[in-house]
């Protein structure tokens, strides 16, 4: 009851107040316009996010996908905005937990029968997706409320660094992949040579390289979003130059094609079918599933931390941690996607000036597009979407192979290789096999090396 008590006294005392100021003529078109300009960036993001989830055998879920990867960062993105102890904090799909959570779906969905029926495939996928979002939710809330935060940090970097550098891999694959619809595989690189496939993931990894690029010199996240807006407007540019028109485009593959449906995600109503989903496929990838919770909490504590810093206000990283679970257990039943605390949204946002407002507006961008308007992203290009999923790959790749070894120390620096070697030559599964065991080690030699420094003094 005294807690009950203390929420309710909080909402009075500062959440109402805070929302009445901001509605203030004066503050409102401000508002309005920074919460327009964020929603309709992050959906641009995690439109490829979605692409990368849904793809091959999952591809003609598209639609759905995409509507249920903005319901779920709508859902995040209104509980943070109202209850986070950092007036503007914004929540959204992330990177490395994302990249992990598409590879498993795509393993799990190659490993059933050729016998399986679109709808086990579909529900199987959705179930994946959901526990994989409840088990996360439970983890992070078991965290904040025993102020566990720091028990999280101790995981070793190296072993981390691993993680994230074959996360880049499965990036620049997943980005390959749908710009040329081949792997990216030694044995494919004649294809991917021929002039005209060369064309399709040319343009792509220029508009990575170029990101990469202008991120490193100017440190204003708008510059990121300003520019992947103005790659758009170039090819719809250079499309009407070459006579080309969008309907052409489509059909010779160089935009997406998402079926048009009036609600994306009503697709859900058909979750409660549980007997339909193969269970044992998914219990197979187990290892995948508790990579995807660990590497969220210690991104999520990234995040709050980095962002502490940035804005130079005190934020509640316990109270973080259990707003990040309780969201994602409420998503997890509803199929929803894991979603938590973003560290280049809310900088984005926090430099814009925005507030729990303008991040509500935000949030209602993402509903607005996910319940009318996802055929509309049906005209995003595809080299966009690929060269921004070569820019987020190659940057981890460039922090993990060639930044950490002038930071780590040779044995860390090797275990961070080693994992990603064995994740792109034999298999992720394997490479994070390789990462666990390397953690245990790790920490086991740390333990040894404390106890026998307590045993000399």
């Amino acid at each position: 009851m005294n807690l009950l008590n203390s929420k309710t006294d909080w909402v009075k005392q500062h959440l109402l107040p805070q929302l009445y100021h901001e509605l203030h003529p004066t503050r409102l078109l401000p508002n309005l316009t920074v919460g327009l300009t964020t929603g309709a960036i992050g959906v641009l993001f995690d439109l490829s996010y979605a692409v990368l989830i849904f793809s091959g055998s999952l591809s003609s879920h598209l639609s759905p996908g995409i509507g249920l990867v903005l319901f779920s960062a709508a859902s995040t993105r209104i509980l943070v905005a109202l209850t986070s102890s950092l007036p503007g904090m914004v929540a959204d799909l992330s990177t490395v937990p994302t990249a992990i959570l598409a590879w498993s779906v795509g393993a799990i969905v190659k490993s059933l029968p050729p016998t399986t029926s679109a709808i086990e495939v579909w529900m199987t996928a959705l179930a994946t997706i959901a526990l994989t979002s409840l088990l996360t939710g439970a983890f992070l809330l078991l965290l904040g409320w025993l102020r566990l935060g720091k028990l999280v940090r101790s995981m070793p970097n190296a072993v981390i660094g691993g993680f994230i550098a074959s996360t880049g891999w499965l990036l620049v694959k997943g980005a390959f992949k749908l710009m040329t619809d081949h792997p990216l595989e030694l044995a494919q690189l004649p294809v991917l040579l021929q002039a005209h496939v060369l064309m399709e993931w040319l343009p792509g990894l220029l508009l990575a390289l170029y990101l990469l690029l202008i991120s490193h010199l100017r440190s204003h996240p708008l510059i990121l979003s300003a520019s992947l807006v103005g790659s758009i407007a170039l090819f719809y540019i250079l499309l009407s130059l070459s006579g080309t028109s969008a309907a052409q485009a489509s059909n010779q593959g160089w935009i997406l094609n998402i079926a048009a449906t009036p609600k994306a995600h009503s697709s859900h109503s058909h979750f409660l079918n549980l007997w339909q989903v193969h269970w044992s496929a998914i219990a197979a990838q187990w290892m995948c599933l508790a990579t995807v919770g660990v590497t969220a909490a210690i991104s999520l504590l990234m995040n709050v931390s980095s962002l502490k810093l940035v804005t130079q206000q005190k934020i509640d990283i316990n109270r973080e941690l259990t707003i990040a679970g309780i969201g994602n257990l409420a998503i997890g039943l509803f199929g929803g996607i894991l979603s938590f605390h973003s560290l280049s949204k809310s900088m984005l946002a926090h430099k814009m000036g925005s507030n729990r407002l303008a991040t509500l507006i935000d949030a209602g961008v993402f509903l607005v597009v996910s319940t009318l308007g996802v055929s509309l992203l049906s005209y995003c290009p595809k080299l966009v979407l690929g060269g921004l999923l070569l820019f987020l790959g190659l940057s981890l790749l460039i922090e993990w192979v060639v930044i950490a070894g002038f930071k780590l120390s040779l044995r860390d620096y090797l275990v961070v290789q080693v994992v990603l070697v064995v994740s792109a030559t034999v298999g992720f599964l394997q490479g994070l096999t390789v990462g666990w065991i390397a953690a245990i080690g790790l920490v086991a030699l740390g333990w040894g090396q404390t106890q026998l420094a307590k045993s000399r003094t």
